[in-house]
This record gives C-alpha cells, sequence and structure tokens, in this order.
C-alpha cells in the first residue's frame, strides 16, 4: 500500500533525490506520514468508542443542518455504497504520553475532548432539504472502553490500520476512534475520525486539547468549563449565506474569472499520469524531506526578501518545477485555505477548509522573484472571495460534475501547513504527533507540504500506477531540483 520511509532516500525511478533523504532525527518532531511509517512500540492495546446511552431519548438530541462540505462527502459516500466501491478513508493523530499512562486519567481527558466538540456528537441522516445533524447532549457522552491485550509493535500497527479501515465510516456511527498502546518508557494515544468532522489543522487542535487536560487531570487541577466554538454553528452560518446564490451572481465572480482563463472550474494537472476518468485506483501514500532545518531556514529568508511568505515561495518554486517537467506557462490550482479567521474557530475541532483556484504566470522568461509577486498577487485576489463555498461553486459552475463522488480528472492541488505554529507547538519533541492521512483509492495526485522544526517535508498520495509513480517522481525531483538552486542562492 506504501513505500516505507527508509525507502524515501531513493526516487521510484532509482535516481539520487539531492535533497530528499531519510533522516531520523525527523522523527522527534512532528510529521504527516502514512501509517506504515509509524514508529509504534510493543505494548498493551486499549480503546474507547463513543455510545447512545441505553436511556437517551432522542427527543433531546439537537439538530443543526450539515456544511456544505459535510453534505457532499456524505452524498459521495452514499454513492460508493451504492456502487460497491470498496475504498478507506480516514485522517488520523497519533501523539506520546512520557511515562506511565495513568488509563483513568485519559479516558476523563478523551471524554472531555468529545464533550468539548459538537461535530464529535453528531450523526448524520439526509432528509428532503438538505443533510442534517442530531446532536448529542455532553450530560449524554458515554466512552465504552474495550481491552484489546498486548500486542507486539507489528501486531500493534496491523491492528490500527483494520480497526480504522473496518470502523471509520462516513455512513456508520459513531465517526472516531481512540485509543493508546501503552508502552515500557511512553505510551501512544491514537485516534482516527472520518474526514466529515475533521481536517489537518483539527489534529492538531486536538493532540493539544488531550494533553492539556491529561496534565491537568493529572495535577489534580479543575478543568475550564466552556466549550470550544462549534463548527456545527460555523456550518449554519455558511448555509444562512451561501444557500441562496446563483450561478450568474456576484459571489461567484472570481470563480467565474478563474473558469474563463483557466478553461474549467477544475484545474487539470499538465502531466500524463495515465490514469482514466471515471476510475479509481490503489492510492500510494509517500513522505520525504525536501530541506533540512538550515536549507529550510535560507529559503524562508529567501522568500522574505522578496516580500513573500513561506508558502507563497513554496508554491512558486513548485510551479517553476512543474514549467520544468510539463512545459506550462500558466500555473492553474487549488489551494485549501483555512476558514479560522474568526477567533471563535481557533480551538474548534471540524472541517473548517475551503478549496480555491489560484492562477499565476511560470514562463521561463520570469525570475523566482517574479513568480513569488505574481503568485502574492494572486492570493490577496483569491483570499478576497474566501467565503465563498467551493462545494456551491462545483454545483453552480460545473453541474455536470457534482453528482461524482470524486474529482473528474487529476486536479492540480498544492497544501501547505507550517507546524511550527500549532497550540504549544515547543511541546512536539516531548508529544511526537503524527498526522496520517489514508486513501485506499484516488484518481489523482496530490500534495501536502509542510515545515515543521526539522525541514520541509512532502506527503503525496498517488494513483499507484507505473505511468503516475514515473510522473509524480519526476514532479518531485523537479521540486527538489528547484528548492535547492533557490536556497544556493539565498
Amino acid at each position: 500500500m506504501t513505500e516505507s520511509q527508509s525507502d524515501a532516500a531513493r526516487a521510484i525511478s532509482g535516481r539520487m533525490f539531492p535533497t530528499c533523504f531519510f533522516d531520523p532525527d525527523w522523527w522527534t518532531e512532528v510529521r504527516q506520514i502514512p501509517l506504515s511509517d509509524l514508529d509504534l512500540t510493543p505494548g498493551h492495546i486499549h480503546e474507547w468508542r463513543l455510545r447512545a446511552p441505553e436511556t437517551l431519548d432522542p427527543v433531546t438530541l439537537g439538530t443543526k443542518a450539515a456544511s456544505f462540505n459535510q453534505e457532499k462527502h456524505f452524498m459521495a459516500a452514499v454513492s460508493a455504497r451504492r456502487e460497491h466501491a470498496s475504498e478507506d478513508y480516514w485522517v488520523a493523530m497519533t501523539f506520546q504520553i512520557p511515562g506511565q499512562v495513568d488509563l483513568t486519567t485519559l479516558e476523563a481527558a478523551l471524554h472531555r475532548f468529545v464533550e468539548r466538540h459538537e461535530v464529535l456528537r453528531c450523526g448524520f441522516e439526509h432528509l428532503v432539504g438538505g443533510l442534517r445533524c442530531d446532536v448529542m447532549s455532553p450530560a449524554d457522552i458515554v466512552l465504552e472502553h474495550t481491552d484489546v491485550g498486548e500486542r507486539t509493535a507489528a501486531a500493534a500497527l496491523s491492528h490500527l490500520e483494520t480497526t480504522f479501515n473496518e470502523t471509520i465510516n462516513t455512513l456508520t456511527w459513531p465517526l472516531f476512534r481512540m485509543g493508546v498502546v501503552v508502552g515500557g518508557d511512553h505510551s501512544t494515544v491514537f485516534l482516527a475520525f472520518d474526514h466529515i468532522v475533521c481536517d489537518g489543522i483539527s489534529l492538531t487542535v486536538a493532540v493539544d486539547d488531550i494533553q492539556r487536560s491529561y496534565a491537568a487531570l493529572a495535577a489534580g487541577e479543575q478543568l475550564p468549563t466552556e466549550p470550544a466554538g462549534s463548527y456545527l454553528d460555523f456550518a449554519e452560518s455558511q448555509r444562512g449565506r451561501y444557500s441562496g446564490i446563483a450561478a450568474d451572481g456576484p459571489e461567484l465572480a472570481y470563480w467565474r474569472s478563474f473558469i474563463d482563463e483557466s478553461g474549467g472550474l477544475f484545474p487539470p494537472i499538465p502531466l500524463d499520469l495515465g490514469v482514466e476518468p471515471g476510475r479509481m485506483y490503489p492510492a500510494r501514500n509517500l513522505t520525504v524531506r525536501l530541506l533540512d532545518d538550515e536549507d529550510a531556514t535560507a529559503f524562508e529568508h529567501l522568500c522574505a526578501q522578496h516580500g513573500g511568505k513561506l508558502f507563497m515561495g513554496l508554491l512558486a518554486a513548485v510551479g517553476i518545477a512543474l514549467r520544468r517537467v510539463s512545459g506550462a506557462t500558466t500555473y492553474h490550482g487549488f489551494l485549501p485555505i483555512s476558514e479560522r479567521r474568526d477567533p471563535r474557530w481557533r480551538e474548534s475541532f471540524g472541517w473548517f477548509v475551503n478549496t480555491m483556484p489560484i492562477t499565476f504566470p511560470i514562463s521561463e522568461s520570469l525570475s523566482f522573484p517574479e513568480i513569488l509577486d505574481s503568485v502574492r498577487t494572486g492570493f490577496h485576489s483569491l483570499i478576497r472571495h474566501v467565503d465563498v463555498p467551493f462545494v456551491k461553486a462545483w454545483e453552480l459552475l460545473a453541474p455536470q460534475y457534482y453528482h461524482l463522488r470524486t474529482w473528474p480528472f487529476p486536479v492540480n492541488f498544492f497544501s501547505f501547513i507550517d507546524y511550527r505554529k500549532m497550540p504549544n507547538a515547543s511541546e512536539y519533541d516531548v508529544w511526537r504527533p503524527t498526522t496520517i492521512p489514508q486513501a485506499s483509492h484516488t484518481n489523482t495526485g496530490n500534495m501536502w507540504f509542510y515545515r515543521n522544526s526539522s525541514g520541509i517535508h512532502l506527503n503525496r498520495i498517488i494513483a499507484d500506477t507505473p505511468q503516475c509513480r514515473q510522473a509524480m517522481s519526476d514532479y518531485q525531483h523537479a521540486i527538489a531540483d528547484t528548492l535547492a538552486e533557490l536556497t544556493e542562492t539565498a
């Protein structure tokens, strides 16, 4: 299913990466990796799942509208079940608790986590008029504990994979699973979620939330009683603003402009990946480091010298690399953008991500500073329209594709997270968190870049076919080469 991290120093094509390599020091830092690369120790596994109490009165359930993201995701899952598609998708997080873990205290911290975040207590039902969330009251929370028993490291990893694949499903409640592998000098807490309740930043919210609660409870301190801002409140507000927009309305002007320039709502990646429209393929998941901390710092300084942020410079470098492998002179792509600008959502758990298009020139006549300037201009234009949900643009401007449960063809996609800016990132060398995206099948080549204290890394999930592996390997080489060249000039 995946390539091991120990193989990351070797290119799929057999060439050596100039700046992509495996470094044991990286494993003390937050990282986004395939599950197969998770460094587990032997231990005793305990699990918890949310269940409804026997005395739960359905009348006491709260009801709220789902977000546009959630509704589209749910309907895609319904389509997959109708088509008998055997596909596994989830996002997971692990982190460590040093020393001997207290299971009673950990369970209380997990209970507190579910209590604080309303979206974790909801189930979904599609009715006339849209997707509805039925929300369990905090007072009704029951965590069901299962003692799985002692496992070797390999058996523990296998158990997590099986458990996540079999129990995390958009159409099956509950939508997450929690647990711990109790080891000798430390224990590894694990959580897995369906995407319908979770995004990448929410995983870091979870580790910070649970670690702080565990430490406070272990010290006998009182926990704050206020809940976190609710993603379901965000969803209702979003629906109130955008449910009634029209394809020719002013809200979608930015999207219509993008379509006029790029030729369609979905920006195809200008590489021949050899995948057929409408077909899903087994996925390959791989993470490599592109720049170590010293070179990443130098590259960040180079970006700042030319008036750009790190992610802007990285996107400019990716654009240059794409030109080198494809001959494209204009970059058309999607960016996932966080929707947490309102302080109410800073500590919230949910799917606070909008997908936005961006366009900038990447012709050979342009220098890195010139391309970076175009990225900055393009991003500033994009951000003025970031509140308009991608799913509504999809429904109104590309209705011929809206029934599909995935994108219609391989799409150009760039994502970036700076983990150094996450809550309590200074504790990551002790907590050692990992984020683990899983897609058993795909029809594209998605790339997630991230910065941590050890450098800049790339996690990619691609269609596992020879042609796609080769094309994405060449692209990855070009990105690494471009970054190396730019860093040498910094």
